[in-house]
């Protein structure tokens, strides 16, 4: 009789814990649904070219971009090929497999955050939304990558080169680690800082991944950096394997570089914005408007300050926990779609294809 009660136990928590799929409204602290990608797909391009590297990314699924993007992006290949050089002819050549222009390409990688900024400027956003990143000074960096319900799919991917370890996103370089020095992204957009579509200065995000992960560290990042502003403003988390870390803001308006004694932590906001809004509203306000982006922040911020350990483990704990963890609540169709860690130090990468309350992460070594 035991045995069969305790089966039906098993049971009835396995059906609660499946019972919701993507989509449905959650409880705030403790939701549970089924994952729609467990763990990362890995695409293992050791030992082979980039050409067989652009072959492999050339059919992968990616999005149309606005023209005017690509016109931006057209201004950007010269730039991209002085940062990037030996990744700006893997897409040359995967445009070629294409059929299509590598501005084409370039501006597909952008097209996501150009169309939010501009939801923002004419006033049609909800709210400013995006990823939180942190980075420890022990070689240590990652991400929870938050977009619309919609960018939630089963085809998460990492891919492993010699040299490199990245999340693909739209068949480009997204956030990685080299063998020194990872990186990973927040969207920051036109509140905290111009728009440099129309700048002939422009760097695309893919190019500034692929040319970042090749450095020694993170003030050979910053320096590369300087000369160049991107599509929309965005920050970029850095680390290297020497100790060292840095938020780096960069827009049309330039760079603006934030250290801290432990490491440092971004949201979607630079300090400017953040402190126009403090005027206007309290500080519950301000954050429900921008959907707990101070919150984020601040949450880890205190990790920083307090932890008693800054470890893999350390940030996969702080990935899960709100208000940095974004499931389905209240209808807000904005979620964590994904998580990643690089541990730089170690030479490994830890991706989730899913939000990491519902899905494992897959761990792969460069070594």
């Amino acid at each position: 009789m035991k045995t069969t009660l305790l089966s039906l136990l098993i049971a009835s928590a396995s059906f609660t814990a499946y019972a919701n799929t993507a989509g449905d409204n959650l409880p705030y602290f403790s939701g549970e649904r089924e994952a729609v990608q467990s763990g990362a797909l890995l695409l293992d391009m050791s030992g082979q070219s980039d050409q067989q590297l652009a072959k492999a990314l050339s059919e992968m699924e990616r999005l149309s971009p606005n023209p005017i993007v690509i016109e931006a992006a057209e201004r950007a290949i010269s730039n991209n090929r002085k940062l990037a050089p030996e990744y700006t002819k893997m897409m040359e050549a995967q445009a070629k497999l294409k059929g299509v222009s590598v501005a084409t390409l370039f501006a597909a990688a952008v097209n996501t955050d150009w169309v939010v900024n501009e939801s923002i400027k004419k006033g049609t956003a909800d709210t400013i939304s995006g990823c939180t990143t942190v980075a420890f000074n022990n070689g240590i960096v990652g991400q929870t990558n938050d977009l619309a319900l919609s960018a939630l799919t089963d085809h998460t991917t990492l891919v492993k080169t010699d040299d490199s370890l990245f999340v693909v996103a739209d068949g480009a370089h997204f956030q990685g680690m080299g063998r020194h020095v990872g990186i990973v992204l927040n969207f920051l957009g036109e509140p905290s800082g111009k728009s440099g579509i129309d700048a002939d200065n422009l760097v695309t995000h893919d190019a500034i991944f692929a040319a970042a992960v090749q450095q020694e560290r993170v003030e050979d990042v910053i320096n590369m950096l300087k000369p160049y502003s991107t599509i929309v403003a965005l920050n970029f988390t850095v680390v290297d394997d020497k100790g060292a870390s840095a938020a780096i803001e960069i827009s049309a308006d330039g760079i603006n570089v934030i250290h801290g004694e432990r490491g440092v932590a971004h949201a979607n906001h630079n300090q400017d914005f953040r402190q126009q809004m403090s005027q206007l509203e309290t500080e519950y306000e301000m954050n429900a408007a921008f959907f707990d982006t101070f919150a984020r922040e601040d949450a880890a911020n205190l990790f920083l300050d307090y932890s008693q350990e800054l470890s893999v483990e350390g940030m996969q704990y702080l990935f899960n926990q709100r208000p940095i963890n974004l499931t389905k609540y209240n209808d807000k169709d904005f979620v964590t779609v994904e998580a990643m860690v690089f541990d730089v130090k170690n030479g490994c990468a830890y991706v989730s294809g899913d939000n990491p309350r519902f899905s494992d992460y897959t761990k792969v070594c460069l070594d």
